[in-house]
């Protein structure tokens, strides 16, 4: 296997520090937008709300949730961390791939589509059954998204359950 050097390793820790952070603030963002929308009073102020959260999630956090993956990933095939190895690493992939996977497939779409009831609906988009469960939706998943990345940071760095498979060892 072809390892990276020590500078290479330095670089692209610091571009998967900067990537993840932003991807962590996104998740954090979106988390707290709902807190504004209980003074939207009109049609407008809910579609400019959708579309901020709809830009935030399609053209920064997904871009930046998807460098993290990549950063992870090369840091798996080019270091001695690889996937399994420890514990920690583990978590981490387990929650980048359950929150990018759920993200694409439902998170995503249903984001765009709220975009569209708020665009088409106006502020009547309040009373669609859809739009409300979708709300809710985000809301949730962006708590238990900001929750989980925020263990994997520390995660990071406390680096628990270590040497996965070996005995005696205890670090």
């Amino acid at each position: 296997m072809k390892t990276m050097s020590a500078s290479s390793q330095k670089l692209l820790k610091g571009i998967h520090i900067i990537v993840a952070g932003l991807w962590l603030s996104c998740v954090l963002l979106l988390a707290l937008m709902p807190l504004v929308t209980k003074s939207v009073s009109s049609g407008d102020e809910l579609f400019m709300y959708n579309y901020i959260y709809y830009f935030v999630d399609m053209y920064v956090l997904t871009p930046a949730a998807m460098a993290t993956l990549l950063t992870g990933l090369v840091f798996s095939l080019f270091t001695k961390w690889g996937f399994i190895r420890h514990g920690w690493i583990v978590y981490k992939w387990i929650v980048t791939l359950a929150i990018i996977i759920s993200g694409t497939f439902y998170l995503g779409p249903t984001v765009t589509r709220l975009l569209e009831i708020s665009d088409t609906n106006r502020i009547a988009a309040l009373q669609n059954p859809f739009y409300n469960h979708g709300v809710v939706v985000g809301l949730w998943a962006s708590r238990i998204n900001s929750l989980l990345l925020l263990i994997a940071v520390f995660v990071s760095v406390y680096k628990p359950w270590k040497n996965i498979g070996r005995k005696g060892t205890h670090t």
